[in-house]
């Protein structure tokens, strides 16, 4: 469902990826953040074939562990259906 980039870009990194609805009708999407223990809630709604491109900005001068974690949940579900963890130092 998605594709995803860890770019360093100048000084900073930039995640970026990709969720593509195949679900045969709209869906709700949570995309859920979590870098060095701070939570950033997304909600999107793709359309039904859509395509919904996301990207997060990290700055390493705000980072303290450099854990940075990213999962996607369809509305209403508890588990993630995507989920990555990076660890930039």
């Amino acid at each position: 469902m998605q594709r995803e980039h860890l770019l360093q870009v100048g000084d900073q990194w930039i995640i970026k990826f990709n969720i593509i609805n195949h679900e045969g009708k709209d869906v709700s999407y949570i995309i859920k953040v979590l870098v060095d223990g701070k939570l950033y809630n997304q909600p999107v709604l793709i359309k039904d074939g859509g395509v919904f491109t996301a990207i997060h900005h990290i700055y390493p001068d705000r980072l303290t562990e450099g854990d940075i974690s990213f999962a996607i949940y369809k509305e209403g579900e508890a588990t993630p259906f995507e989920e990555v963890t990076y660890y930039l130092n």
